[in-house]
This record gives structure tokens, C-alpha cells and sequence, in this order.
């Protein structure tokens, strides 16, 4: 059975036992659809749930994002603040990988200084990582860089890793490049898709001595590259 098909059955199931006003389910059934890019669903089940809380508004302005909807984004943050809704570090996380993903880099800018100037909630990794990963999506390689270097607390291979995926559209200083890669790599040693990310940027370059010494270094630690595996 597709997953669609299965996703629709719980769907059938939540709504005949009665349990669609539970906030969980509602969330996670919003999820579900926006990773579908049904809309009318997703958008049905949000406007028929009376007792949205922040669960819920994260959940729409997550499936936003992931559809490349900038301006829905911005409309249903903008509902949810009139409504009241208390942010947190988790709405936060939601609103900057939106507009991470929209490619909002000024939104995504204000929001993200707004958290401790305006609302007084710190900064976490995950935000950290929004950010990087918002500059990384735009090409802008050596700023994403920086911005990781002055960082007040110790970035993870989730960062690095945005860095090292960008650098393959910004076509950035190798310098840079390399450095990335380093970091990463001592953080995650056994994960063979910084390698292939690392060895395709050396091809893009010409660099084919390298290249040839990375595979051989996949294949002497036996690194394999993870099956894909779908978001629902």
C-alpha cells in the first residue's frame, strides 16, 4: 500500500474514534499532508481545529516552508502572533527553517535577532544551524563561515554539514572548503556522503589526485552511503 494511501487510513481512523481534537494527532496529521504538498488537506484540518496551540501553528508554518510557500510562511506567522500564541524555542526553530528553505534571508535575519532582543529566548544549535543552513542555501559560503566561527557555542556536524552542502552550489574558496570538510569529518568520521560531497567538489575543480585518494579512503574504511528512505 503507497504511503498515501496508508496516511489517509490513519486519517479515516483518528476521525471515526473521535480523537481529532487532540493536538498531537492534529499536528502530526498537518505534517503528514504537507509532505504530501496537499494543501487542501493540510489547510482542512488546521481551520476545523478550534484549540490550536503553538504545536499546531508550528506544524503549518513547517509545511510552508517545505513547500517553498514564502509569503503562506510569513501570512500564518503573522495569524498566529495576533492570535497570542506564546513563542518558544521550537516555533523559532519552525519559523527559521521556513524561511531557510523560501530562501526569506532578511524575514529569517529579523526573526532570528528578534529572539533574544524582542522575546528574550537565547539562541540554541538548531536556530544556529537555520541560519547557517539559510546563508548555505543562498550561495553565501564565506559569510555562513563566519557567521559559524563567531558563534558563541560549539558548532555540530548538523552546521558544518549545511556548509559543506552549500559549498557545492557557491563554488567557494577551497581554503574554506577544505576546512569545512575537516571539521566535519573528525566529527563524523564514518559517514561516506561528506566524503562524495568532498570528492565532487575536488572534480568540479579538476583535482583528480585527490579525488582518486578520498575513494580510496571510502573503500579502505568500508563507508557506505545510507539508502534514501522516504519523509513519511
Amino acid at each position: 500500500m503507497a504511503e498515501q494511501e496508508i496516511g489517509e487510513s490513519i486519517h479515516a481512523n483518528v476521525t471515526k474514534a473521535g480523537y481529532l481534537s487532540n493536538k498531537f494527532l492534529t499536528s502530526a496529521l498537518i505534517d503528514m499532508y504537507c509532505k504530501f504538498g496537499r494543501v487542501r488537506q493540510r489547510k482542512a484540518i488546521f481551520y476545523e481545529n478550534h484549540l490550536k496551540d503553538f504545536i499546531c501553528w508550528s506544524s503549518m508554518i513547517n509545511g510552508y516552508g517545505i513547500n517553498g510557500c514564502g509569503d503562506e510562511v510569513l501570512e500564518c506567522f503573522a495569524n498566529m502572533l495576533s492570535c497570542g500564541i506564546k513563542l518558544n524555542i521550537v516555533v523559532f526553530i519552525s519559523v527559521l527553517s521556513a524561511c531557510s528553505h523560501c530562501g526569506l534571508e532578511y524575514e529569517g535575519w529579523n526573526w532570528f535577532n528578534a529572539m533574544e532582543e524582542i522575546y528574550g529566548i537565547s539562541p540554541k544549535l538548531a536556530h544556529y544551524a537555520c541560519i547557517v543552513d539559510m546563508l548555505s542555501r543562498q550561495g553565501n559560503i564565506e559569510e555562513a563561515f563566519e557567521f559559524v566561527n563567531n558563534m558563541p557555542v560549539e558548532p555540530d556536524k548538523r552546521i558544518w554539514g549545511a556548509l559543506l552542502a552549500g559549498s557545492r552550489k557557491a563554488h567557494g574558496s577551497i581554503d574554506i572548503i577544505e576546512c569545512i570538510a575537516r571539521q566535519i569529518i573528525n566529527l563524523d568520521p564514518k559517514k561516506a556522503c561528506y566524503y562524495v560531497i568532498l570528492s565532487n567538489l575536488y572534480a568540479e575543480q579538476g583535482r583528480w589526485d585527490v579525488v582518486e585518494k578520498l575513494r580510496r579512503l571510502v573503500n579502505q574504511e568500508e563507508l557506505k552511503k545510507e539508502m534514501a528512505y522516504s519523509m513519511i
